[in-house]
């Protein structure tokens, strides 16, 4: 499209990712991209909870594919790729890129038949940072790309949500997905655990059919200076077109959210609910997502007749207030870094 060229050889392994916008090729040379490495892994203890340092060093990267074009625009265009595991299991992927984005999608479905094997997807980079940003509830940690330590050694598999991200000066590349949770990154390359097949205490854990979506998001700038928070959430919650019937009394509502957040960009708005205690009082919960102070202004198109700041308990909490602007139902409200604002409204 008009923002990336991607470049696949015939194992479905990407060796060039060009951005166009900004004249630069993402995957070195000589190196690759979406490979699927099977490991060993055989925990000393507790098969499906442990993974060990040590089944990093017995593996095969799986590299006999079938790849098909499946679809040639003008909008998307997408391949698909399938990837013999073993003679039990095999993977199939289609991989898309729609016009309007320079968001690589990959939608894989699995049947999985393995004895205590680890599935892993890697994507190395022509980015060097000496840490990598994975996403948490409500913020984001930082773990180190290096084993300089013996610490560094033991965060070798970290723990992430919807995304993962390596970022030097002026760019990075996100991995985002939809139900994956295991990150590894050392040096520039960045690993994603997919499937893994324990046999204790359930012999048959995880066995069967296994659908997934993972996508690669290059953006400028560096994490904090990037938008992955917000695409992390596009790609895992879509805009979905839904039928409803509006009832004449809110109909000038019909195109407006009833909440919007304006004014600091590294404020989510993450959930608006009924109250646990009261069903005519609404909470609305934001959260600062980079890691700095804010100052956001949230609107509300429902007339609202009081609002405070609760705990997570939707208890009455005390501490920096939130100003209402005057004769309107718009509120500032302040942020410290990666902080989590709960506010009560009652009609």
């Amino acid at each position: 499209n008009r923002f990336v060229s991607v470049t696949f050889n015939a194992s479905g392994h990407i060796i060039s990712f060009y951005d166009k916008t900004e004249g630069r090729e993402l995957v070195p040379k000589d190196a690759a991209a979406n490979v699927f490495e099977l490991y060993d892994d055989v925990p000393l203890y507790w098969d499906a909870w442990d993974i060990e340092i040590y089944s990093l060093e017995k593996y095969q990267t799986l590299k006999s594919a079938v790849v098909l074009i499946v679809e040639e625009g003008p909008l998307v265009a997408s391949i698909s790729v399938r990837v013999p595991i073993s003679d039990g299991s095999v993977l199939t992927q289609t991989i898309s890129l729609s016009e309007h984005s320079p968001r690589l999608d990959f939608d894989c479905s699995v049947d999985w038949h393995e004895n205590r094997k680890c599935l892993k997807v890697s994507f190395t980079w022509d980015i060097y940072s000496d840490v990598a940003t994975y996403e948490t509830q409500f913020g984001v940690v930082q773990r180190p790309t290096h084993r300089n330590t013996t610490w560094d050694m033991a965060k070798f598999e970290v723990c992430g949500h919807k995304f993962a991200d390596l970022s030097e000066f002026g760019y990075g590349v996100a991995l985002l997905n939809d139900c994956k949770y295991g990150f590894s990154t050392l040096g520039n390359s960045m690993s994603m655990s997919l499937l893994r097949a324990p046999k204790a205490p359930d012999e048959h854990s995880d066995m069967g059919h296994h659908s997934f979506r993972y996508a690669i998001y290059p953006h400028t700038g560096t994490f904090s200076e990037s938008n992955v928070v917000q695409e992390a959430y596009q790609f895992n919650v879509p805009l979905l077109e839904l039928p409803i019937t509006i009832p004449p009394q809110i109909s000038s509502l019909r195109k407006r959210p009833f909440f919007s957040v304006s004014g600091a960009r590294n404020v989510v708005l993450d959930t608006v609910k009924r109250a646990e205690d009261d069903k005519t009082s609404y909470i609305v919960r934001l959260y600062e997502a980079y890691g700095g102070h804010a100052r956001a202004l949230l609107t509300s198109r429902l007339p609202f007749s009081s609002v405070c700041k609760v705990n997570l308990l939707e208890e009455p909490m005390d501490g920096p207030g939130i100003e209402r602007l005057d004769h309107s139902t718009a509120l500032k409200v302040p942020f410290k870094p990666f902080e989590v604002v709960s506010l009560l409204f009652t009609l």
